[in-house]
């Protein structure tokens, strides 16, 4: 047992070596270890080998399944940057092209008179993208203006008002333009549809849109609607000092058709005791002879 133990390599030099000199290991200690630990190792080197070949086919498989669908995914994450990039490079130098062109028609308006300078916008208004044609469409409203072209700088101003690329802000600025134009000769309904919106709270237009509707209102007859709009401009801390003095001296004008229902009611109380006046007064007359015949009976 011990030369099998011993070429098969599960004996340790000093357990040999005890044996051999006598000295046997005291009984329940192990003597059988390896001798050659390379065995364990080569075993270990084996499997390792295996786990990853078995790895490598897997990853193979799931290549030779998948690999043309990532490849593809890659290829579109690499198309869809690229053109995200070359849009806004184009969009910027449409952008930078624009700029330049709207400065030169603007330098160009300073010789010009206000109906060659406004035909000059309307000409690049057409012809560039729609955040500068809304800008040229401001200015073409003003200088229409300047050549005493009332409606046609209200067309002007409609136009920038309707561009949704700019911000609420001008597109707010070029409605009250034209609701300056328009509030001696529109109606009151086309001013509160125009200005729709402008006169809520938030809006930095509000209150330019209130003193538009209630100006409106008043021209009207719309009296309560109009002492409405002023009230609330009164009421707006935000509210430029001007705006302020206007609305109470609309107040002012306004005032005497608010009182004036109620001026009519007390007319209506004062003709009422008149006619209940002569009654009685008809009543006493009526008693006036009765009372006079029993002296006339007496004499």
């Amino acid at each position: 047992m011990f030369a099998i133990g011993l070429r098969a390599g599960y004996f340790t030099a000093p357990a040999v070596t005890g044996v051999i000199r006598g000295n046997l290991p005291v009984s329940g200690q192990p003597l059988i270890l390896p001798i050659c630990p390379s065995r364990s190792t080569h075993l270990t080197d084996l499997f390792s080998e295996i786990e990853q070949d078995l790895r490598r086919e897997q990853a193979n498989k799931l290549w030779e399944k998948y690999g043309i669908y990532l490849i593809g995914l890659a290829v579109g994450i690499v198309l869809v940057a690229s053109a995200i990039v070359g849009w806004r490079a184009w969009q910027n130098s449409n952008a930078e092209d624009a700029s330049g062109a709207f400065d030169t028609v603007m330098a160009a308006t300073t010789e010009q008179k206000p109906e060659e300078a406004a035909a000059a916008l309307a000409a690049f208004a057409a012809d560039t993208t729609s955040g500068y044609a809304a800008l040229a469409y401001m200015e073409q409203g003003g200088f229409l203006l300047q050549a005493g072209d009332t409606k046609g700088a209200v067309e002007a101003f409609d136009k920038a008002a309707a561009d949704k690329s700019i911000s609420p802000v001008l597109r707010g600025m070029a409605q009250i333009k034209s609701g300056l134009l328009l509030v001696d000769t529109a109606s009151f309904d086309d001013m509160n549809a125009r200005l729709a919106g402008l006169d809520e709270a938030g809006s930095p237009w509000r209150n330019s849109a209130r003193e538009l509707l209630g100006l409106s209102a008043y021209k009207a007859g719309k009296y309560e609607v109009a002492e409405t709009n002023f009230a609330a401009i009164i009421a707006d801390n935000t509210a430029s000092a001007g705006l302020r003095d206007r609305a109470h001296v609309m107040q002012a004008l306004i005032a005497p058709y608010i009182a004036k229902p109620a001026e009519e009611d007390t007319a209506a109380e004062a003709k009422t005791e008149e006619t209940v006046v002569p009654d009685a007064g008809a009543a006493t007359s009526d008693e006036t002879p009765a009372q006079a015949a029993p002296d006339s009976k007496s004499e």
